[in-house]
């Protein structure tokens, strides 16, 4: 099959989902520009609410940069698979600056205040608000 057959299957809403994620992973290890919306797309839908870490490992294949506001809720909110992979998106994030780090720093450090949080939340959220230093 090729890569546009291959996501025609994905958007099929006939095609099992334990048959799509492994579609979604190889065309994301191409770095396929036409899956990278829908992943994105995914990761709001409750069909893939099961596999939203996978995805997140998916985009670790794209850019960085353009996922910093989206890896920081991940690894407020997310579980801990997908906060562990947001995480591994930050870390691949050179440098942002001006008003996009300083609203991550302050959602991150309001977030480090919740009692709520899991140790292993804790523990990521400040392995990346030491990344502001």
């Amino acid at each position: 099959m090729n890569n546009n057959e291959l996501i025609e299957q994905i958007k099929n809403p006939q095609t099992p989902l334990r048959n799509k994620i492994p579609l979604i992973l190889d065309l994301a290890e191409q770095r396929n520009r036409e899956i990278y919306p829908l992943i994105l797309a995914a990761l709001d839908s409750t069909e893939y609410a099961k596999v939203r870490g996978t995805l997140i490992y998916a985009l670790a294949n794209y850019p960085a940069k353009p996922l910093f506001e989206k890896a920081i809720c991940w690894l407020i909110d997310g579980n801990f698979e997908m906060a562990h992979e947001a995480v591994g998106i930050l870390d691949k994030i050179a440098k942002i600056e001006g008003t996009r780090a300083d609203k991550a720093y302050a959602a991150l450090t309001t977030a480090l205040d919740n009692p709520a949080n899991e140790t292993w939340r804790v523990e990521l959220l400040g392995e990346v608000l030491g990344m502001f230093e």
